[in-house]
């Protein structure tokens, strides 16, 4: 799980369009272009099969406990109508190490809809599987594009979901299980040196 803001436009950036010049010639002019205030925060669930639930909180709203434990509620009946075999199997469950995500009340719900939440160290958003490869495709598909409303801008997000292969999901798990399992290989060898 993982969430990342949507925008109304979003330009491209500066550095994008850096060009060679002579160091006699004037460097190419170009306009600023912000970032519009309209936007919105997509939480996303996901796994090697595709995309199992995704949220649009609109600008102005905080993800507080209570919110993040009604999305898990609503995953665990999106998994129950669409891949059930993974819910008996036992769902894992990698989110951050943001307030709402450790609260309470999210931990308390979690277990009740049987996840198992994986630990995930702070500040490690190399460990985010959707910083791989996710979340900047999906920009890259809609940057520059101009929406006349929010609601416009996650109507172009959702058929790109869609539009992409199981083996593209599959690939960004893979890239992060061996991410993983270096991590904790490297943690337990510090681990054992410490101790020794």
């Amino acid at each position: 799980m993982d969430e990342t803001w949507i925008y109304q436009f979003d330009p491209e950036p500066k550095s994008a369009s850096m060009q060679w010049s002579r160091p006699s010639s004037p460097p190419p002019k170009k306009a600023k272009v912000t970032q519009s205030s309209g936007k919105v925060m997509l939480s996303c669930f996901w796994d090697c099969d595709g995309i199992i639930k995704t949220d649009y909180m609109e600008k102005g709203k905080t993800v507080t406990g209570e919110y993040y434990s009604g999305l898990q509620k609503r995953l665990r009946s999106e998994l129950a109508r669409r891949r059930r075999r993974k819910l008996r199997s036992g769902v894992l469950l990698l989110h951050d190490n943001a307030p709402a995500h450790r609260a309470r009340q999210t931990v308390e719900t979690a277990e009740r809809c049987g996840f198992e939440i994986l630990p995930h160290p702070p500040y490690s958003t190399d460990l985010a599987p959707s910083e791989f490869c996710l979340f900047p495709n999906l920009k890259k598909s809609i940057k520059e594009r101009r929406f006349e409303d929010i609601t416009n801008a996650f109507n172009a997000v959702e058929p790109w979901f869609q539009a992409q292969s199981n083996t593209f999901y599959s690939q960004v798990v893979v890239v992060v299980v061996v991410v993983v399992v270096v991590v904790v290989v490297v943690v337990v060898v510090v681990v054992v040196i410490v101790v020794v």
